[in-house]
């Protein structure tokens, strides 16, 4: 995704160039020094646990989504 922004840009060459230098040695970086950590199942787990709290809604929920009302907003249509 960055390197098509870079490719997109309306900078100069010169700008350019330094920018991929800079994303690779990001890149690098990233590479050479982080393990991917991701567990899906505990983030899934995770999400499901504080969904309610956040008035979270899932294809599964059998109660209808509250819907709060304001008299003084305008409709759009």
């Amino acid at each position: 995704m960055l390197r098509n922004a870079l490719d997109t840009a309306r900078v100069g060459d010169k700008e350019k160039l330094e920018g991929f230098r800079r994303l690779n040695r990001f890149v690098q970086t990233v590479e050479t020094t982080l393990e991917p950590e991701a567990d899906l199942a505990a983030v899934i787990a995770h999400e499901q646990a504080i969904s309610p709290s956040l008035d979270g809604r899932s294809v599964f929920d059998k109660e209808p989504r509250r819907t709060f009302y304001n008299p003084r907003q305008r409709t759009l249509f």
